[in-house]
């Protein structure tokens, strides 16, 4: 008999973000091995509601609860009664953003156990830092497992909680199973890819001041894929720089960024932080090399060859301008060369890696 027979996953809603995109990937996986998965929701707004497994359970809170400044605070105790009618073997939470349901969610759990992962650092830095270390603390002594999306962020977290039961648990990456050639850019220009939510986490004006500083390198052209709330700052910023429609493409949200890195030289990863950036892997994937900010540790852990590209420790324009044009006037590598470096993010080892723990966790709280 499986331990975590019954799986409740809790998020807000179907945002495009990382998070909600994976534990629905993930889903799919633990349906096919035989577990019950239910998903639970604030609302079923955000996008990606029609990409889950019609053997997966969704309930929408009655009133709905849309995102706002407090709605993280009232998400939890809405949430409360359904998890004890639900009454699953497990409770996931899939990323930080979702930590303010835990004390709400703890309450009722009965002999749940309550999980969750850790998908980005956990810990910001400036003033905002202390009251994110008590919370973590405070949440951290009642939720039963802890999964960390790299080794990186596992250490910030034994070093901030020293007994917390956390342990190292990849997110898969799912990857277009095309095998086209590459597609060199017909302007002759280098060609740098950019993709994720236009919000200050991403920095895209970053990627703008960086591809100026670039044209007066070489000659590129930079495409953002991507939507969000910044995209009005976004269009002035490329105003003023002088970015013209030969330099800068702007086309919006897209469903698969498979076609643009087959055209790309180099994608290029802007974020002030991140977890674990999927969109990097897949880059590789197609043997498309990547240049960083130093804003993640899981870049570290996959990044280990030269071939992969560079992580730049700085944020200065002109060095990232000059560290894209010495990847981009490299030898393209081919994907083969790369797939050892992102061989273990397969979507079923890391699916599978999640339930074995799931049922370990389950087992800790009934003893």
């Amino acid at each position: 008999m499986n331990d975590a027979a019954h799986i409740l996953i809790c998020f807000h809603d179907f945002n495009r973000g990382g998070t909600e995109r994976i534990a629905i990937g993930m889903a799919r996986r633990w349906v096919d091995l035989g577990r019950r998965v239910t998903i639970l929701c604030g609302n079923t707004g955000g996008g990606v509601r029609d990409t889950v497994d019609p053997r997966v359970e969704v309930i929408e809170l009655d009133p709905p609860i849309h995102r706002s400044l407090t709605s993280r605070l009232r998400l939890g105790p809405a949430m409360a009664p359904y998890v004890e009618k639900i009454a699953p073997d497990v409770i996931f939470l899939p990323g930080n953003f979702h930590f303010p349901l835990v004390p709400a969610l703890a309450r009722v759990r009965g002999q749940a156990a309550l999980v969750a992962k850790i998908s980005n650092p956990a810990v910001p830095s400036g003033l905002a830092a202390y009251p994110v270390r008590w919370l973590l603390r405070h949440y951290a002594h009642a939720i039963d497992g802890l999964a960390a999306m790299n080794s990186g962020l596992e250490r910030e977290i034994r070093a901030l909680v020293p007994d917390a039961p956390v342990t190292t648990l990849y997110d898969p990456v799912y990857l277009d199973a095309s095998d086209s050639p590459p597609q060199p850019a017909p302007d002759g220009r280098l060609h740098i890819v950019w993709a994720g939510r236009f919000e200050p986490q991403k920095d895209a004006p970053l990627a703008l001041r960086t591809i100026a500083a670039l044209n007066r390198l070489a000659p590129a052209r930079l495409t953002l894929l991507g939507e969000g709330y910044l995209r009005p700052k976004l269009e002035k910023l490329a105003h003023k720089l002088g970015l013209g429609p030969d330099v800068l493409a702007m086309p919006g949200f897209v469903p698969r960024i498979d076609q643009w890195l087959r055209g790309g030289d180099v994608f290029f990863v802007s974020s002030v932080f991140e977890g674990g950036p999927a969109v990097a892997v897949e880059a590789l994937a197609h043997g498309v090399p990547v240049v960083s900010t130093d804003c993640s540790h899981f870049l570290h852990d996959i990044m280990t060859r030269p071939e992969a590209g560079a992580i730049v420790p700085s944020r200065d324009p002109q060095v990232l301008a000059a560290a894209l044009l010495e990847v981009a006037r490299r030898s393209r590598p081919a994907p083969a060369t790369l797939a050892p470096l992102i061989a273990h993010l397969a979507p079923e080892p890391c699916a599978d890696a999640y339930l074995a723990w799931f049922d370990k966790m389950v087992q800790h709280r009934r003893r």
